[in-house]
């Protein structure tokens, strides 16, 4: 018996036998658009296009229905409708209408607890109602007497002109007379323009009184002829005063300050100080041979920052570059200086060279002032170091 393997949108199941696909057909659990294949096979065929089975969808189970003609098919299934039997008129109550209203007996509308007066008989003519006379109701006096109103000032209207205020014909003016007068017939006042003339003539005297009171030798005379020339005096003061555009020394510390390293290294000890200071100052091309730094006292929450330090340091210096490796000396240790706020006691620098050593000793404040841009590159050689 061939097994058939059934696919579905959401399920892959197999059915044994041709017979279990047609029970699975006629039971609606498989659609015309669902894919079949025998067991073994590659390819998927719909349901509808399968020999054995397309028969099932070929046939509608309303056209037996629909070719129908006997309209008596379905009487079998009418159920009779039960007979009514008609009621007599005698047997049927009556409704009173809506117009029929029983009387009450006399009994039921009497008085209970009150006598009637023996002069009121049944034919006697009913008593008309009391009227209130007009004279009570409105009397020709009022009953009280009028208010008193109290009649305040009213304000009294203000006299304006109205649209004919700004008309210069109703204006009363003094009399002046035609000197006094300006273009129109206007009033001139010449009371603030006189004082204002004073004012800046005597401003004007006061300005050339202090111009001449301070000229002196300052002021050249100049020729008089072909242009404005200056006198040579004067081109000389002028030639003192100019300085060069660049300084090569401005130029120097600029290339050093590019060079240095960014950030401050640790130092918790000694010897890691001076490891600090070899690097930076290789980093800038000096030759240091050695550097040796005496911490005296420490400062901190954790007691891990030096206050005061003593330095000594011994340089070679190559020919020619003196300036430059003095201020990059100087410049790393203004910034350990200035980082740390540190206390120096002695500094002290020994310079190797051609000509033999050297001792100098550099000033902490002036190093550190040159760091932050307080002191230039010439200025501090001139006056950072003292020779021993």
């Amino acid at each position: 018996m061939a097994t058939y393997e059934i696919k579905t949108d959401h399920d892959v199941f197999t059915l044994e036998g041709m017979d279990a696909v047609e029970g699975a057909v006629r039971a609606g659990k498989i659609g015309r658009a669902v894919q079949i294949r025998e067991v073994g096979q590659k390819e998927w065929v719909r349901v509808d296009a399968t020999p054995g089975l397309a028969g099932l969808f070929a046939v509608d189970v309303w056209d037996a229905w629909v070719g129908e003609t006997d309209a008596t098919v379905l009487d079998a299934f009418q159920e009779a409708e039960p007979t009514r039997v008609a009621q007599s008129s005698q047997e049927q109550p009556t409704r009173p209408t809506a117009d029929e209203v029983q009387e009450l007996p006399a009994a039921s509308v009497e008085p209970v607890g009150e006598e009637l007066p023996a002069s009121v008989s049944d034919n006697s003519a009913p008593e008309r109602p009391k009227i209130t006379p007009a004279v009570i109701t409105h009397p020709a006096k009022p009953r009280r007497p009028a208010a008193k109103v109290i009649a305040f000032p009213a304000q009294k209207p203000a006299h304006t002109q109205g649209v004919h205020a700004l008309k210069l014909e109703g204006y009363r003016q003094p009399k002046l007379k035609a000197s006094a007068r300006g273009p129109g017939g206007l009033a001139v006042r010449w009371g603030p323009i006189v004082l204002i003339g004073a004012v800046g003539a005597g401003a004007m005297m006061l300005w050339v009184w202090y111009i001449n009171i301070n000229a002196g030798a300052n002021f050249v005379d100049r020729r008089q002829g072909d242009g404005e020339l200056v006198t040579a005096a004067v081109k000389a003061t002028i030639a003192d005063k100019i300085e060069p555009l660049v300084s090569p020394y401005d130029t120097l510390e600029d290339a050093t300050r590019e060079q240095m390293m960014e950030g401050i290294l640790d130092i918790p000890g000694e010897t890691e100080f001076e490891d600090a200071l070899l690097i930076e100052l290789r980093r800038v091309r000096v030759d240091v041979r050695s550097v040796r730094v005496k911490i005296e006292s420490w400062t901190g929450r954790k007691n891990d920052i030096p206050a005061q330090v003593s330095f000594n340091l011994k340089v070679v210096v190559r020919d020619g570059e003196l300036d430059r490796d003095l201020g990059a000396l100087g410049m790393v240790m203004g910034k350990y200086i200035q980082h740390y706020g540190l206390q120096v006691n002695t500094l002290n620098i020994i310079l190797g060279g051609d000509d033999g050593l050297r001792k100098l000793q550099m000033n902490p404040e002036s190093a550190r002032r040159y760091f932050t841009h307080r002191l230039s590159m010439e200025r501090f050689l001139s006056t950072a170091f003292d020779a021993q």
